[in-house]
């Protein structure tokens, strides 16, 4: 139940934000970009809280090997979806900037989704990889 929850708000989030760039670009108001772009940062504050507190786990449970946590995710795929965030977030930046009126090439403005969509085909490669090599029996030669 807490998954629908914290699903709907994000929702509820993205739906303000795409009500302001209505607004915006409708030339009704005369807004700052990164005002607003605020609630695409608070969800992607929603999104790197549970990040964050995975890196805690693995760290207090390599410390403690007694620690009576649960499970943590390897540490992998914590450093995946930290590194989608942080790409997601530095392309919103560089997005507001290139709105704001700084002189930044577009080419620049696309470099962190470029990284981040490279970064997931050699992620899904890795998975695929090791999922057929886990899948694949041994042959028995007799």
């Amino acid at each position: 139940m807490k998954n629908k929850a914290c699903a709907s708000h994000i929702v509820f989030i993205q739906l303000i934000f795409l009500i302001l760039l209505c607004v915006k670009v409708d030339r009704q108001v005369q807004w700052n970009w990164f005002v607003l772009c605020t609630p695409l940062w608070i969800t992607d504050a929603l999104l790197l809280i549970p990040v964050i507190y995975e890196t805690f786990l693995v760290v207090r449970s390599k410390r403690d090997d007694n620690s009576e946590l649960p499970s943590p995710r390897p540490i992998p795929s914590i450093l995946g979806y930290l590194f989608l965030i942080l790409s997601k977030m530095s392309a919103e930046v560089l997005v507001c900037c290139k709105n704001q009126g700084y002189n930044i090439s577009s080419y620049v403005v696309f470099i962190p989704i470029w990284i981040a969509l490279c970064g997931l085909v050699i992620g899904s490669g890795m998975l695929a990889y090791s999922t057929a090599t886990f899948r694949r029996t041994p042959r028995h030669t007799t």
